[in-house]
């Protein structure tokens, strides 16, 4: 797939906290860490996505629309990326 960025500043981020069990801390658990996703403006220029050599092991892919994106992400990770899908 030939795709290109729009530009380098990021349209929508999302923080996921880390995860502790109780009395675990980030000086206990160091390989326990948060994230923070940022998605950046792209446009598919031609092409297919192919999956064949990809190094993340994916195997399927998904185009969405906002309300699929609603009822298959979880409830916070929508309401981080909701305001830069378009409605269409």
């Amino acid at each position: 797939m030939n795709t290109w960025l729009v530009g380098r500043v990021p349209i929508a981020h999302h923080v996921r906290e880390p995860a502790f069990a109780e009395g675990e801390d980030a000086k206990s658990a160091p390989e326990k860490r948060g994230e923070k996703i940022f998605f950046l403006k792209g446009r598919i220029m031609a092409g297919q996505a192919d999956l064949s050599r990809n190094r993340f092991g994916l195997t399927d892919f998904q185009w969405l629309t906002k309300d699929e994106l609603k009822q298959t992400l979880p409830r916070g990770y929508f309401h981080s990326v909701r305001n830069m899908v378009e409605l269409r």
